[in-house]
């Protein structure tokens, strides 16, 4: 039965975790969509492999709460998640709800990838749906798969700025320097100030004094204070000055 403090499943000193996982499986069933999202909550702080199946199944619930917490229960399951689900959170970034997408590419970015989820998240991101790519783009910025630098240079020239920005981003953690051209550009030309500042983050972070020119420039130059207060922060981080 369910505590009435915080709707956590109850159980005696005695009862085993997997009595526990199998009575939290027969709630992921309830009619009630809070009772199945607390399940879903409560499977994921368990941990326990063998609750893959069951909420593989909550992806597909009715209730997008119970979907985004069955995501997340899934990025806890370890190896065994990643084995069975991994392909099926990548098809969930295509889910209506953004929530669910951000779930399920939290989810991905904890299990890791493989070469065949990473595939798919470069195919997927060509997706028309804005909060699809963005939550591709989120998810392979947490993978952090080389083999995913094609698909993120792609994204760099989206119409939606927040997609560019998250691919500078994902690009930066990727660390390859065969980036920096297409940073600068990013820095130089691009019309949204977020991407701009991101860019000029990610080319301090990279350390490349090559580019100390043009973060020098900039920080004298960029029409707005954001971007020059964060060309200031990358010339002092490539420079090793404190900032």
């Amino acid at each position: 039965m369910l505590s009435p403090l915080g709707g956590c499943v109850a159980s005696s000193p005695s009862e085993s975790s997997g009595q526990v996982v199998v009575r939290l499986v027969t709630l992921l069933k309830d009619p009630n969509p809070e009772v199945r999202r607390t399940a879903a909550l409560s499977l994921g702080k368990i941990g326990e492999p063998a609750a893959v199946t069951p909420l593989l199944d909550g992806l597909m619930d009715s209730d997008a709460r119970v979907r985004e917490y069955s995501a997340w229960a899934l990025g806890n399951l370890g190896e065994e998640g990643l084995k069975q689900a991994g392909l099926l959170l990548v098809q969930t970034l295509k889910d209506p709800s953004p929530a669910v997408k951000a779930g399920a590419a939290a989810a991905i970015g904890k299990l890791g990838g493989t070469e065949e989820m990473v595939e798919l998240l470069s195919e997927t991101l060509k997706d028309p749906d804005q909060t699809t790519r963005l939550a591709v783009v989120q998810a392979l910025g947490w993978l952090e798969a080389p083999t995913s630098y094609p698909a993120l240079l792609t994204a760099f020239r989206d119409k939606d700025a927040a997609i560019r920005q998250g691919a500078v981003a994902a690009l930066g953690e990727l660390a390859d320097q065969r980036v920096l051209p297409a940073l600068r550009m990013r820095l130089l030309q691009d019309p949204d100030v977020g991407v701009r500042s991101e860019a000029a983050f990610r080319l301090g972070k990279l350390g490349d004094d090559s580019l100390l020119p043009t973060l020098q420039f900039i920080s004298l130059k960029d029409e707005d204070a954001r971007v020059r207060r964060w060309a200031r922060w990358a010339i002092a981080s490539i420079q090793n000055v404190p900032n």
